[in-house]
């Protein structure tokens, strides 16, 4: 099945279209070697999500437990730079 694996970094923007089994989970999918490279340069908190919805273990299951579905998209994000309220509010 094809799944899609996204980085949007301040000065690097990853994004990949890989064949994958049936069953893999998104701690499978970080594992292959093309991702583990990028996950290895990055230098802040890794916070893992699949299109738009974070693994948090609450709401969705953790990364070890979550299977794949055909056409999903495995995000990783970065911390916000400034806080979206306080940026209104100073906006104002």
């Amino acid at each position: 099945m094809k799944i899609f694996f996204t980085y949007q970094g301040n000065n690097k923007n990853i994004f990949l279209s890989l064949e994958v089994s049936e069953s893999s989970t998104v701690s499978e999918i970080l594992e292959i070697p093309k991702i583990k490279s990028v996950l290895t340069s990055i230098k802040h908190e890794k916070i893992i999500g699949v299109n738009g919805e974070v693994l948090d273990g609450i709401f969705k299951p953790k990364a070890e437990r979550y299977r794949l579905s055909e056409g999903q998209r495995v995000e990783i994000y970065r911390p916000l730079k400034q806080d979206p309220k306080e940026r209104r509010r100073n906006k104002v």
